[in-house]
């Protein structure tokens, strides 16, 4: 079922004028296109988070519904989402309208199946790509490219240039990254406690490295440094 979004027009532009839309629960939002003059148009926002979250983002084709527009139905691609992450909002969408004769750029997301030989072997699948960007026309658009990791084994890895070949669909990826690749478990742990190691923070190490050359044996207090004298106490003992 592909997804709905809906809008009105606007007028009003600039800062303020964005404000207003935001406190009135709509989304400043831009609708442009090849042969398509631009459309300054507000979605409502709760329709659009909605989408978002139920789609876990919109990267295929978007049925666009703006409310008192002549030419109202429009398939369009979300391009760009600008965010406020401070105030956890969304600033500005950018919509691009497409034609059925015309090939798009789209992301499409990874959806990997199967259970990796070298996983049974007891290595650990590493994914390092969960979606790629494609070009095509706007009918061959998958929502999503299956991907079976089942053939893997230790140490071997899968790339952009051995995902399924698709008709009409061009992988605009560069063919040598790496997708997802099986690496031996003690390869991770030794990654992991080199990674360790060298995010412990200068501080730490330093306070570490005093107080090993600092402390006296087992029991003991540390005798002064040559040059200091000892302290005494409020009460005269030595400190």
């Amino acid at each position: 079922m592909q997804t709905e979004l809906i809008a009105v027009t606007r007028t009003e532009k600039g800062k303020e004028a964005a404000k207003k839309l935001r406190r009135s629960g709509l989304i400043p939002a831009v609708l442009y296109g090849h042969r398509f003059e631009p459309l300054h148009i507000a979605l409502q926002e709760r329709t659009f988070l909605a989408a978002l979250r139920r789609e876990r983002g919109l990267h295929g084709l978007v049925k666009l519904r703006v409310e008192g527009a002549e030419d109202g139905e429009h398939t369009v691609l979300v391009k760009e989402v600008q965010r406020d992450f401070l105030k956890d909002h969304i600033l500005h969408v950018d919509l691009q309208k497409v034609h059925d004769d015309e090939e798009i750029q789209a992301t499409v997301s990874l959806h990997f199946t199967g259970e990796a030989v070298g996983v049974k072997a007891g290595g650990i699948l590493n994914h390092y790509l969960y979606e790629v960007r494609v070009q095509c026309l706007p009918k061959d658009l998958p929502e999503s490219i299956e991907v079976d990791v089942s053939h893997l084994n230790l140490k071997e890895s899968l790339r952009v240039a051995d995902l399924p070949r698709l008709e009409g669909i061009k992988y605009l990826n560069k063919p040598e990254e790496i997708v997802a690749a099986v690496t031996p478990k003690r390869v991770r742990e030794a990654a992991r406690v080199v990674r360790t190691l060298f995010e412990a923070e200068p501080e730490e190490e330093s306070a570490a490295a005093e107080s090993v050359e600092g402390a006296g044996p087992e029991g003991e207090a540390s005798a002064p440094a040559e040059g200091e004298e000892e302290t005494t106490g409020p009460s005269g003992e030595e400190g």
